[in-house]
């Protein structure tokens, strides 16, 4: 979280989402092309009520870039190029 910011979760629901929701939600979403004929799965993208989250693979892990609904199409395509180098 980047200082002076409110998150609308606490650190404690962030972990327990972190443990399996990303790999859930990437699982479903590779059934989408399970041939990659559509190409690799980059992203998910989870959109709330107040709040976007971008979910991608970064290392053995997942990285989760959150951000508030109204700036998420235009922060989320900022920062896409920078995702993509971590691939």
């Amino acid at each position: 979280m980047r200082v002076g910011l409110q998150s609308y979760t606490s650190d404690a629901e962030d972990r327990a989402f972190m443990e399996l929701g990303p790999l859930i939600m990437s699982g479903v979403a590779e059934r989408l092309t399970p041939s990659e004929g559509a190409g690799k799965l980059e992203s998910v993208i989870v959109n709330l009520g107040k709040d976007s989250v971008l979910l991608t693979r970064s290392g053995s892990g997942y990285l989760a870039v959150s951000v508030d609904r109204a700036d998420a199409s235009r922060v989320f395509q900022e920062i896409e190029p920078l995702l993509r180098k971590l691939h």
